[in-house]
């Protein structure tokens, strides 16, 4: 007969994610917590409702997870959160887990603690846990159900319900061609014609959205959300940008819109997330017509800008003969790659000039320059003047 007190501590100790045993609904013990009360007041009750493995996402405090040992026992583990936890999140569990609001620095030291999971690492850590106490082995779609089709059925229903609604009131999403114009204009870089666009389409006859939420504020938030996922992936990558760069960007201002807590500092701030997409297109725009070889390499060296990367490395990467390399390179980008590689280390250092506080050691040695007075004058020699003359100008 296992020792389920040991196991607890034992999972704790190599896992580092906070972990419960229960005995029907009576809590046991614990390892991982703050304190030695139950932990899982009301995620507990929900848990009971599931089979086993079962997993429980909550809107605010995390996902948690139960896996039954035998028709007694059981563990609960969580919680466990994809990204790094906030101040809204750990006044989430405080307030959901009952907790005095004193103790507010020491959850937060809890929570901050935890390993990040993804939803997936997760899930087959339950059915690892499952395996280990059970020996019954199960797969993740089995476990829970992911690939359970009924939610087409549900949505087709819905799909078929609501387009026979809108026909007969007239109601037809018109933003089709507008985000058509506007992804061209992304793409390009043109930021003067795109303001234009986006001015006049103000004066225009309204354009017809689709209902994505129940609420005003919830429907400018998901409108924003998604027009940042298509410009960034369908017009600002094509355009140029660099793919880590566009998806960070994205990352960002989808956070950012999250904080808001009026429409229209959400519509402010989706005009400036178009214009921001525009400009930093412009910026690194690629001519047309460039191969798919020679785009590889340019995004190879966009995201190992900050290391001491060479043309060598980047032949190394390319996997053919370094004249051929060479020579595609100067007949499409028009430069050799190392001055290709110097001109994106520039570029990032004007973006770390014009939005952080960083110094110039600071920026030089992470750009990987041999010295700072190196990177000045480099910095010099293409932009026309000093680092600190570009900060002055532009931050």
């Amino acid at each position: 007969m296992r020792d389920l007190r040991v196991f607890c501590s034992m999972f704790y100790a190599s896992h580092y994610l906070p972990i419960a045993l229960y005995c029907r609904s009576d809590f046991i013990c614990s390892a991982g917590f703050h304190g030695d009360s139950d932990p899982y007041p009301f995620v507990m009750p929900k848990l009971l409702k599931m089979g086993s493995p079962a997993v429980y996402v909550s809107s605010d405090t995390g996902f948690y997870g139960l896996v039954k040992y035998d028709a007694d026992n059981c563990f609960v583990l969580g919680p466990a959160y994809s990204t790094p936890i906030t101040e809204e999140g750990i006044r989430a569990y405080i307030n959901k887990n009952a907790i005095s609001p004193g103790l507010q620095g020491d959850i937060a030291q809890f929570l901050g603690g935890i390993p990040q999971y993804t939803y997936n690492q997760f899930l087959n850590l339950l059915v690892y846990l499952h395996y280990i106490l059970t020996g019954e082995q199960l797969s993740v779609t089995e476990a829970f159900s992911i690939t359970d089709t009924g939610y087409q059925q549900v949505i087709g229903q819905q799909h078929t319900e609501k387009a026979y609604q809108d026909r007969e009131n007239q109601r037809q999403h018109g933003t089709y061609n507008f985000e058509r114009q506007m992804l061209s204009l992304i793409e390009r870089g043109d930021t003067e014609q795109l303001n234009q666009f986006l001015m006049e389409s103000l004066l225009a006859a309204p354009i017809k959205e689709g209902k994505l939420a129940d609420t005003p504020l919830r429907q400018a938030k998901n409108l924003l959300i998604g027009t940042a996922a298509m410009v960034g992936k369908e017009a600002a990558i094509p355009g140029g940008m660099d793919i880590e760069q566009a998806y960070q960007l994205i990352d960002v201002y989808t956070q950012e819109c999250e904080r808001l807590q009026s429409v229209e500092a959400v519509k402010n701030l989706q005009y400036n997330m178009l214009m921001d997409f525009t400009k930093r297109v412009a910026k690194q725009r690629l001519p047309a017509g460039i191969s798919k070889e020679i785009h590889t390499c340019i995004q190879y060296i966009s995201t190992h800008i900050n290391e001491p990367i060479s043309a060598i490395d980047v032949v190394a990467f390319f996997g053919k003969s370094r004249a051929c390399l060479f020579k595609k390179f100067r007949q499409e980008l028009g430069m050799t790659i190392g001055a290709y590689i110097t001109a994106c280390k520039i570029r990032e250092a004007k973006f770390l000039l014009q939005y952080t506080d960083k110094s110039l050691g600071e920026i030089s040695s992470y750009l990987c320059f041999s010295s700072q007075s190196y990177f000045q004058n480099v910095f010099k020699k293409h932009c026309g003047f000093t680092p600190l003359e570009y900060r002055k100008a532009y931050a």
